[in-house]
């Protein structure tokens, strides 16, 4: 009630309700007194609709008892009215019920008033839950009249990137900003919600804000009457989810393309390993190891998501297992590199490895194995060098066996990038040299 609100102390204090009765039964009596001509009763009423409305239902009641006495002594002294027992009983119960009849009233519209109140209250709360999920969700809400007059709410100006102060809802000028691709498409479902026909519930768009930005909007609508031209609906910024979607549907196409490139490499691994095994032993031994080494490629590659993986982690990663990280030294600049040269790059670093391991420098104490690359030319020409290099590591025979590592590095590898690579032995170890179009590496 009201009252609640302009002094809700004299409802949360009876104290100060009961005061308040009191003092409109005091008044209502000296006003009795000072005009004794008056009806007996008729000030004594409005004492007790003031207190109830002021104090409430136990004040009202106070005042209802209080003003009950005033009634019996009025009556009963007064000089206008008759003295019949029997009227003075009937006067003061009929004032009782009246009496009763306002405090009933006013409780009842006491109660009404209270839970409307509260009904408002929890409206306005469930209104700033639902606008604090719009705001979170990229939603707005919109209305369009059967007049054709559009409102929106302020979680739409902010959407669009449009001022409520400045800019008022107009049906023109939103369409305006609609790419021109889906201009056509928005006008047609805008005159057939003019025209009493129903549009399509849904319907996705872009729309190019003032500054300059262009973003995927979503519309969901509906019609709330008979004739099909009062509509609401609720329109949700989508740009997040459209590019989480076109990098889905990226990083499906990449994954096709890197598990059809790991089987074909798999089984030409399976099938060079099967030709160079001289027993079964070996052969395990030999496609465990190259199939390890595949998957170090690919933990860098998911690691590295779409920017590919980084040359210099490739190498380590593969020279890791070995235990020679403190033999190798390296210099190069940053080179990121496809799923394709990643894993031809990764095979070719691990048969190095191998080799360099059994026969070549880090079988040695003292062997060292020094790896260098460079970028040569003008951007969008520039050629990719790189060479493994092995000192200090036992005599060997400028003789090349021809085995799978062989064909790793002069075939393979230099063909799936594009390029050319030699091997040579001479009395300090292995040199392998590889040249290919930096365009090759598949990341420029």
């Amino acid at each position: 009630m009201w009252i609640d609100r302009r002094l809700p102390s004299l409802r949360q204090r009876p104290g100060y309700g009961f005061t308040a009765a009191a003092a409109f039964v005091v008044i209502a009596a000296g006003i009795r007194l000072a005009l004794p001509g008056m009806p007996p009763f008729l000030t004594l009423y409005p004492a007790v609709l003031l207190s109830a409305f002021v104090g409430g239902r136990r004040a009202g009641i106070a005042a209802l008892i209080a003003c009950t006495a005033l009634a019996v002594y009025f009556i009963s002294t007064s000089e206008t009215a008759p003295h019949s027992l029997l009227w003075d009983i009937a006067a003061v119960i009929g004032f009782v019920i009246v009496c009763s009849l306002i405090l009933f009233v006013v409780n009842l519209l006491d109660k009404s008033v209270q839970r409307l109140e509260r009904e408002r209250r929890t409206l306005q709360l469930e209104r700033r839950r639902l606008e604090l999920a719009f705001k979170a969700a990229d939603m707005a809400s919109w209305e369009i009249a059967p007049d054709g007059r559009l409102t929106w709410d302020d979680n739409f100006y902010r959407l669009i990137g449009l001022d409520p102060a400045n800019d008022a809802p107009s049906a023109e000028r939103f369409l305006s900003m609609v790419h021109p691709e889906d201009r056509i498409r928005m006008s047609e479902a805008r005159k057939r919600m003019k025209d009493g026909e129903p549009p399509p519930p849904r319907d996705e768009y872009r729309f190019y804000r003032p500054d300059g930005k262009m973003i995927w909007l979503e519309n969901h609508r509906v019609s709330v009457d008979q004739d099909g031209r009062h509509f609401i609906g609720i329109t949700q910024d989508t740009t997040r989810r459209k590019k989480a979607e076109a990098r889905i549907t990226m990083l499906m196409r990449e994954l096709s393309h890197r598990v059809k490139n790991q089987y074909a490499v798999i089984l030409a691994v399976i099938r060079e390993t099967s030709k160079q095994a001289q027993s079964r032993d070996e052969f395990d031994a030999l496609i465990q190891s190259r199939i390890t080494a595949l998957s170090r490629s690919h933990d860098l590659l998911v690691h590295g998501e779409e920017d590919g993986a980084d040359l210099q982690e490739l190498l380590i990663a593969h020279l890791d297992n070995f235990g020679v990280r403190d033999r190798l030294s390296t210099h190069g600049p940053q080179v990121r590199l496809s799923s394709t040269a990643a894993q031809y790059l990764g095979m070719a670093f691990h048969e190095l490895a191998t080799n360099a391991t059994k026969h070549g420098s880090f079988s040695l104490p003292h062997g060292q194995v020094s790896v260098t690359w460079r970028l040569d030319g003008e951007p969008g020409a520039q050629r990719f060098s790189l060479r493994w290099e092995e000192t200090g590591g036992p005599r060997v025979d400028n003789a090349v066996s021809r085995g799978f590592g062989t064909r790793v590095l002069e075939q393979l590898t230099p063909s799936a990038l594009r390029g050319e690579a030699s091997i040579k032995r001479n009395v300090s170890g292995l040199i392998w040299d590889l040249t290919a179009p930096y365009s090759g590496l598949g990341m420029d």
